[in-house]
């Protein structure tokens, strides 16, 4: 069933321009939510971008891979996120044969010097991105996301958001240029992050709003093993202490991570606009005296941002 009328109740939250599309009824199994956002722009003046982070199956289409050979390689999934960070540019892609996500996916990410906003602003107007802005729909119970998203945000506050779970949000055309575009920029010169082997310590802290906090300290020995000092205090004036080793293999683990993901190059990413009850950062000490504090309110994309995650398990729950 349709609908269309204004969410809210008063005259301020009427002028959101949030009008519903559709609405699943209470206790209905399955259906679809949708609105949208008559506010959105259709056209982005803005040429400063600060965030492009788009995800889309696409209706399956073949792309040249190899200029010599003209191979051709089925296209059916695009991922990408680009944002300024520091004196370059932090950049992730994964992509795919299929549209299915279930399906093996190949994904990378680079921290190069070029800025490369200036040419996806150029995309995002060229292939009319913004043309959907505003639009959000859900359809319960598939089993799993047929479309995408879109979350593109400029440094005027203009931005692009919309996302539909049920069909391809971006056409294969558009998806083939966000694909030869970053393949061909993240080959550019890269930014050197400090070298993982000689990391000496790893500072974890949590602050609560309740008062409450964690802190941890992961040393690293010189046989590479280590050891995790932690302090924290919950809900009492209690702090509660400990003192433990850490296995070599687990040293390994937690670099494997820092290489995979890229949290290195994380610390100047744009910041999430939802507040939390808690501030957290990773602090990352280096033998030649090298300090890189990455907070925990980052904007990564989804298939690494486990990275903090994952070190924090280590420092604050593990050991």
């Amino acid at each position: 069933m349709f609908i269309k009328k204004s969410l809210g109740k008063n005259k301020d939250e009427q002028d959101n321009g949030i009008i519903i599309l559709k609405k699943t009824e209470p206790g209905m199994c399955g259906g679809t939510d949708a609105t949208q956002d008559t506010n959105a722009p259709k056209v982005i003046n803005s040429k400063d971008m600060i965030l492009f982070d788009v995800t889309s199956a696409l209706s399956r289409g073949y792309m040249k891979s190899d200029e010599e050979t003209n191979r051709l390689d089925p296209l059916g999934f695009v991922s990408a996120f680009a944002a300024p960070c520091a004196n370059g540019t932090f950049m992730f892609i994964e992509k795919g044969r299929s549209f299915h996500r279930r399906e093996e996916k190949t994904r990378s990410w680079a921290f190069v010097k070029d800025n490369v906003l200036p040419e996806l602003v150029e995309l995002v107007r060229e292939c009319d991105i913004a043309k959907n802005n505003g639009f959000h729909s859900q359809t319960h119970g598939l089993p799993e996301n047929f479309g995408g998203s879109v979350n593109i945000r400029y440094a005027s506050g203009e931005r692009i958001s919309f996302s539909n779970n049920q069909t391809p949000i971006l056409s294969f055309e558009t998806g083939m240029r966000i694909v030869k575009l970053f393949d061909e920029a993240m080959k550019g010169e890269k930014i050197q992050l400090p070298d993982v082997s000689m990391l000496k310590t790893i500072r974890f802290e949590e602050n609560r709003k309740n008062g409450g906090f964690t802190k941890a300290t992961l040393t690293i020995n010189t046989d590479k093993t280590g050891i995790n000092e932690k302090k924290s205090r919950y809900n009492d004036p209690k702090v509660y202490e400990s003192v433990k080793p850490v296995e070599k293999e687990t040293i390994d683990a937690i670099k494997n991570n820092i290489e995979a993901t890229g949290i290195l190059a994380w610390s100047d990413l744009p910041d999430r606009e939802y507040g939390f009850d808690y501030e957290k950062s990773l602090t990352f000490v280096f033998s030649d005296a090298t300090e890189i504090t990455v907070p925990g309110n980052k904007i990564i994309p989804g298939q690494i941002e486990q990275g903090f995650f994952s070190i924090e398990l280590e420092m604050t729950t593990k050991h």
